[in-house]
């Protein structure tokens, strides 16, 4: 992936139209549901962050995560979105990446001629700058930022990694426009690809004493729409270090609650999760779990003649409603009642009934093939 052809500038790239958005027109539509690639943690359309001290591990996790949307096995216990992956590496050859997939693909029980669906590219040693910035203050993308692109809609891939920002990022990151305008380039293979883009990062010095594990200027926290950390547990007096544990967490999230965390342990080349299950649940034992809680929450509420709805943002949406007025679904988070619910749809286990006139069109949530009916369903 050389640079090839001449250097394209922002005179490539035309000054779009305004496009002004009258927000009467949603009246009345459905309210379109959040995308993921990782339910809480990497939404689609937006950069998200993953940040790590050098050895921790986040190179790993990131081409672990690479395998799994690749083969549509679980990550860590938890269903991802099954999609094509491209991989940018910059700070391992390709004999290290073979002998840590080889150590994946054991763990996962696959092999590597399942991989169709996973690229990667090793750029040791290489100018990986992916904006230029220059004394005016404007910027540029490079011919390598291009080539990604181009790669990436070629083989089909709706998830990008770069690794890392420190590779990447040729500018201050103390001047935050700087820093902005690199995250932006990142959003736009985001949208361009309609996935997601995740970034590997170094945390600052400061971003380690405080436990945040964020960059050095609040810019990088603040641009991308979720940050992660991993890390090593903070030793307590008495406390024997053990090399192997890490811990991930979610240290931003726009669309989800922030601070939940993985207990995850390095073992046969590999990160496991042994989060304990009343704390944060995993795989599919706790997605069924909330499946039949949203079940017995909608009956709960039958039973109170309340109705709930499919819709975000208005009143009674089902997975808050259910949160905030049900036993059963008390000690599930709304990110995983939302998840809930869209697979519960797609099973044909709940469906979204209308009723009343054209012009007072009214929708409730309503559990399929329930006889008989449950009082206000």
């Amino acid at each position: 992936m050389e640079s090839s052809g001449s250097r394209r500038t922002r005179d490539d790239f035309p000054l779009a139209p305004l496009v002004v958005v009258d927000p009467i027109r949603f009246q009345g539509l459905p309210i379109p549901e959040r995308q993921w690639l990782l339910q809480g943690w990497i939404p689609l359309g937006a950069v998200t962050s993953i940040y790590g001290d050098g050895g921790a591990g986040k190179s790993l996790l990131a081409q672990l995560l690479a395998t799994c949307c690749a083969t549509g096995r679980d990550f860590l216990g938890f269903s991802v979105m099954r999609c094509k992956v491209l991989a940018i590496f910059c700070e391992d050859d390709n004999d290290e990446l073979q002998r840590r997939q080889a150590a994946i693909n054991q763990t996962l029980g696959i092999d590597f001629a399942d991989l169709e669906g996973m690229q990667w590219v090793s750029r040791v040693g290489m100018d990986n700058s992916l904006v230029h910035f220059h004394a005016d203050g404007s910027c540029e993308p490079t011919p390598l930022y291009f080539q990604i692109i181009e790669a990436a809609k070629a083989f089909g891939a709706q998830l990008v990694i770069i690794d890392t920002a420190a590779d990447t990022f040729a500018g201050n990151e103390n001047i935050r426009p700087q820093v902005r305008a690199f995250i932006s380039a990142l959003t736009r293979i985001a949208i361009e690809i309609g996935g997601a883009v995740v970034l590997l990062a170094h945390p600052s010095q400061t971003g380690k004493n405080s436990g945040s594990g964020d960059g050095g200027s609040t810019a990088w926290n603040n641009s991308v729409r979720s940050r992660i950390y991993l890390e090593r547990p903070k030793i307590q007096d008495g406390e024997t270090a053990d090399p192997d544990r890490r811990i991930l967490s979610r240290q931003k999230a726009n669309y989800a609650t922030a601070g939940v965390e993985l207990q995850l342990r390095y073992q046969d080349g590999v990160f496991v999760n042994e989060t304990p299950t009343q704390v944060a649940g995993s795989g599919r034992m706790r997605q069924a779990e909330a499946e039949d809680a949203f079940i017995a929450g909608l009956r709960e509420l039958g039973e109170k003649n309340i109705r709930c709805n499919v819709h975000r943002g208005q009143a009674n949406f089902a997975p808050k409603a259910l949160r905030e007025k049900t036993k059963a679904c008390a000690s599930f988070s709304d990110d995983e009642l939302g998840a809930a619910l869209n697979r519960l749809l797609k099973a044909s286990r709940v469906k979204s009934v209308e009723e009343g006139s054209p012009s007072r069109r009214r929708s409730y949530l309503a559990i399929i093939d329930e006889t008989p009916p449950l009082p206000g369903l």
